[in-house]
């Protein structure tokens, strides 16, 4: 270990007890020669097990193990001292005792943690430990007994399964702020391995890779027929990756088409990321193509699959983050571009797979971003494409919601047994035999997993515990036994001790930029004119690999890559993050857009904080271009983070912008807490900036959060606000926006006449025509149907969703066809017609793409299975209702909680049934949504009229269960359901000759009839008819006539 590195160590303390007390009575002379013997002690402990003692204070010893030279085994070796220690005083203490009168005792306490060795005295000074277990350690010693050794958690952690240790408790620790476990170290097992340790822990039998190299065969042959994929699963270093080569080994001469995407957290938010590689590989573009050469492949392969059109090359130049010919995507927003590019990828797939066997590798799925997830998933559900194979690597812990599909198959890789690790030991030698003593010891040490096979062969070679002469394998057991490690951290820290300094510090430069990393970009970085001989020996060295067909180099195992990065200090870090950044700028100056991710990445570990706000919402605004609103969310989470750690970073113009599309993406994506959150902490911002458009967008979409979670009369607050500021714009757009919010608003406040609402209809048009904005049109269009709905115009509000639906199918946007579909979902449960609700709401999710739509399409959904009496309606409801209040989703809500209290009665229990009616009703009205509490006081009418015409069939125990609510409702039902009307005709928002008014005189109808007043229900039912029968045929409709047929009227 280098000065200035961070480690995993582990630091011991010991302390004798009544030390002071000692040498008082000693004197100098006699307590110098005590001290010595105290001190030889405990140096031969800690140096009989390969620790460094760093501090010595006459009867105390900080040790640590670790540092300066990697331990495989630091914690283990760090036990064995400790009660070394102990077993070291009590057989010296008869001489002691003969010696100087005394039996000395020891406190001993182990630590492990991240340390650094660094000179706290300059440069030139004495190197020493600092790290909070240090401390830790020295706290710990000070509660062990006499005699005794206390370890911490961590520490316990490293030796489980390898040492005996006992519960001790949490103890407060003084300078820590949580308490800390504590264990008592009793012993350390005489067969402590690896090994062993994976024996205790019952990890099971371990298998080969004979019979998953069989699956990814037959799978093969399989996909001639019909999409197979093929999901490897296993932990770090089990040898996903080596499968995947192997079986590709295997089938090199069948003339397959193998394409590959590799996944990484650097990139996880990256959409499409894996996609990108694929679609370079399949269209045979390399780094060093120019831009025209690039246009010329791409145009190529589109015209060679049928594929081409200026609208398609477009869709795939905008997916490489190259500049998108001008023109060529007009009319389609980031959501409608994301849409088509993931149509897009999988038809050219399909036209590649007509006459091609075509492979795709993903590895590392664990790593894999929103927007390639979601094409994975519709390539995987789609499962009847032919001629392709999908084979995907992952870490357990990530389960992708498409491993249950019949088409794919998982291999789960076990570790491995020690046949295996004895036929990959030979492999990777080359030679035929191998001593029993080293399979021995690969079979105890590198506990059934590939990498510790590979790394321990490494390590061995290198320290020269073994060498290979022909096919002649010599190896030095004793050597051997003591240098193995037994961690892979040890493992990994000690191949990077032992590199040269200029090799190690380009491998640091090289962990900076990731697990991949291009030659020319790691010479710029470190300063090197040519980093080729130092590759090569890297290579040689079995750390790094050189990609095939590729100029790149890669870590042979991530887990060397992290140990590397994170040995990095901060500053240096730091210092990497910024070279690396700055010669990406240089590289691709003119075509930064294409790796602003990248750049975010890198400035965001840098103190340049105005350039990683400024690449990070880059990165947030080419995501929402495509639609991928989880990596979008994730840039504009880290770009607001980054402006409240320095609002310095961004000048109020850039801030405005940013916030706009901030906003946009909560609005699309409802976030509405994110949203509600970020207005508190910006608005004020904004305002000290004064009017702008990107101001105006903020307050549009934040209106639009508001109306989500159902705060309508703040969102009429903030519409008032935008309103005076777009007329203080000469802004077309800010006022196109203003005007959409406002109508929208006024579905759900009613603070707009039908003849005001039309005006403002009538400007937004005009203005919208110039406005090439396929968000705005979209969600203008659904409220001019929602408008038609809240005010019972059933025929114009069916006539908007037909028209929504038409432009959908036109426009190949699903947004337009999922709310246009869910529109008519409601408008049929406004018709009582919840049959037909079902079945539309059902066909808009499966439309859908948007959360909005989907929300909407969800609660009609639930609303019609409930008062269908579907099984279990109610608990998935239930559930339902619960998520809308979990992400504060107010508006969609309403129907499905107002249902479950139909379905209460439906279900015998009236009087809860209508309790939970009458409380939707107070929500609405104290949300102001009255026309929600309206159709909940129509909705409560019916529900009497069930009880009052006895239609329910109630049995006996219903009856005796509800006898008083049932006895209040014959007394007093008829009034209150008068009362109920009266209210809902008194809307304004309600037309005259609208449907609700027409409902709320069937109502009227049905009750006379039900009191025998024959001409007041012909009356009221004659007048249902002609307002309900404007709206075509229903089963409302089907029941006024019934009832006017039962009356005799004509």
């Amino acid at each position: 270990m280098q000065a200035g590195e961070r480690r995993l160590a582990t630091v011991l303390f010991a302390d004798m007890v009544g030390y002071t007390a000692v040498i008082e009575q000693l004197g100098e002379e006699r307590s110098l020669a005590f001290t010595r013997m105290v001190y030889d002690r405990l140096t031969e402990a800690v140096q009989k097990y390969g620790g460094a003692v760093r501090a010595f204070g006459g009867d105390s010893v900080m040790a640590i193990f670790g540092v300066p030279d990697a331990q495989e085994d630091a914690a283990l070796s760090a036990c064995r001292a400790a009660l070394w220690i102990q077993t070291a005083f009590a057989q010296a203490a008869e001489s002691f005792e003969a010696a100087f009168s005394v039996r000395p005792q020891m406190r001993v306490g182990v630590s492990s943690g991240i340390v650094v060795m660094a000179s706290v005295e300059g440069e030139t000074g004495p190197l020493t430990v600092v790290g909070n277990c240090v401390n830790l350690a020295s706290r710990v010693q000070k509660l062990a007994p006499s005699g005794g050794c206390l370890i911490c958690d961590a520490t316990r952690r490293l030796v489980e399964w390898l040492a005996e240790v006992s519960y001790e408790g949490e103890h407060p620790i003084k300078g820590i702020s949580t308490p800390q476990i504590l264990w008592h170290l009793n012993a350390v097992r005489e067969d402590a391995t690896r090994f062993t340790a994976s024996v205790s822990r019952g990890l099971g039998l371990h298998v080969g890779r004979d019979a998953e190299v069989t699956s990814l065969l037959e799978a093969l042959e399989a996909s001639r027929e019909e999409l197979q994929v093929v999901d490897i699963v296993g932990d770090a270093g089990l040898g996903k990756t080596r499968l995947s080569f192997e079986f590709l080994q295997r089938v090199r001469d069948w003339n397959l088409l193998v394409l590959t995407g590799q996944c990484s957290a650097i990139g996880q938010r990256t959409p499409f990321l894996p996609f990108i590689e694929i679609m370079r590989s399949a269209f045979a573009i390399a780094t060093k193509d120019s831009l025209d050469e690039i246009s010329r492949k791409l145009e190529m392969g589109l015209r060679a699959s049928g594929l081409h059109s200026t609208e398609n090359l477009a869709l795939l130049f905008n997916l490489l983050e190259l500049d998108v010919p001008l023109g060529a995507l007009d009319g389609m927003d980031g959501v409608l571009i994301g849409l088509r590019t993931r149509d897009l990828l999988p038809a050219l797939l399909a036209e590649r797979c007509r006459d091609t066997h075509v492979v795709i590798l993903l590895e590392d799925i664990h790593w894999i971003d929103g927007a390639s997830a979601e094409l994975l998933l519709g390539l995987v559900e789609g499962g009847s494409q032919p001629n392709l194979m999908i084979i995907q690597t992952r870490r357990p812990l990530y389960d992708p919601q498409w491993c249950n599909r019949h088409s794919v198959t998982t291999l789960r890789l076990e570790p491995l047994a020690i046949n295996d690790i004895g036929d990959k030991a030979r492999a990777q030698l080359g030679v035929a035999e191998l001593p029993d003593a080293l399979v021995r010891q690969l079979g105890e040490r590198a506990g059934g997993n590939p990498l510790f096979v590979e790394e321990l062969l490494n390590s061995l070679l290198h320290r020269g515990a073994l060498r290979v002469a022909g096919d002649r394998v010599e190896y030095d057991d004793e050597i051997g036994h003591t240098a193995l490690p037994e961690s892979l951290h040890g493992l990994l820290a000690a191949r990077m001790d032992r590199l040269e300094p200029e090799d190690r510090a380009l491998l640091q430069a090289a962990a900076a930029i990731g697990r991949r990393f291009d030659p020319g970009l790691l010479a710029s970085v470190v300063g090197l004119v040519d980093s080729g001989a130092a590759l090569h020996r890297l290579h040689s060295q079995g750390i790094i690999d050189r990609e095939p067909g590729s100029s790149s180099h890669a870590f042979r195992h991530v887990l060397m890559r992290d140990t590397v990065y994170h040995s990095l200090l901060s500053d240096r870090r730091t210092a990497l993050h910024l070279a690396v950044a700055r010669a990406l700028e240089n590289r691709h100056a003119g075509r930064l857009s294409e790796i602003a991710q990248t750049l975010a990445y890198h400035y965001a570990h840098t103190d340049c904080t105005d350039l990683a706000f400024t690449y990070t919402a880059r990165a947030a605004a080419s995501s929402l271009s495509v639609f991928s609103l989880g990596e979008a969310n994730g840039y504009l989470a880290s770009a607001i983070a980054i402006y409240r750690r320095d609002p310095a970073c961004a000048q109020p113009e850039q801030l405005a912008a940013f916030l706009a599309d901030y906003a946009l993406s909560s609005n699309i994506s409802l976030q509405v807490t994110t949203m509600l959150e970020l207005a508190t902490e910006v608005r004020p911002i904004l305002e000290g900036f004064g009017d702008s458009r990107e101001h105006a967008y903020f307050l549009h979409h934040y209106i639009f959060c508001l109306i989500w979670c159902g705060r309508y009369r703040t969102a009429l607050d903030v519409q008032n606000e935008l309103s005076a500021m777009t007329d203080r714009l000469d802004d077309k757009r800010a006022l196109a926006y203003a005007l959409v919010s406002e109508m929208a608003l006024s579905c759900y406040c009613g603070q707009l006449s039908s003849e005001a609402f039309e005006a403002q209809r009538q400007r937004a048009e005009v203005l919208l025509a110039d406005i090439d904005d396929a968000y705005l049109h979209n969600i203008f269009r659904a409220h001019l149907g929602w408008n038609s709905v809240t005010r019972g115009r059933m025929a114009q509000a069916r006539d908007v969703a037909s028209d929504m639906i038409a432009v959908g199918h036109r426009t190949n946007d699903p947004r337009a066809l999922g709310y246009g579909t869910a529109m008519q979902a409601l408008i049929a449960m406004m018709s009582n017609d919840y049959g037909a609700a079902l079945d539309r709401a059902e066909q808009a999710l499966e439309v859908s793409k948007a959360p909005f739509e989907k929300a909407i399409a969800s609660a009609a959904r639930h609303a019609s299975r409930l008062v269908l009496g579907v099984p279990g309606a109610s608990a998935e409801a239930a559930a339902f209702v619960a998520y809308c209040r979990q992400q504060d989703w107010g508006l969609f809500l309403t129907g499905p909680d107002t249902m479950q209290g139909i379905a209460l009665v439906m279900d015998g229990r009236i009087s809860a049934g209508l309790r939970h009616i009458e409380g939707c009703i107070v929500q609405r009205e104290k949300e102001g949504y009255r026309v929600a509490a309206d159709w909940n006081r129509l909705t409560l009418c019916e529900a009497y009229l069930a009880i009052l015409s006895g239609s329910g069939h109630a049995s006996p125990g219903v009856l005796a269960r509800n006898f008083f609510s049932l006895s209040g409702i014959f007394l007093f039902g008829p009034r209150h359901i008068l009362a109920l009307v009266d209210h809902a005709r008194s809307n304004p928002q309600f037309d005259a000759d609208g449907q609700h008014i027409g409902h709320a005189e069937m109502v009227l109808g049905m009750v006379n009839r039900a009191r025998g007043r024959k001409r007041l229900a012909i009356q009221h039912l004659t007048a249902a008819q002609r307002i309900v029968a404007s709206s075509g045929a229903s089963p409302m409709l089907l029941r006024i006539e019934t009832a006017l047929a039962e009356l005799g009227a004509r």
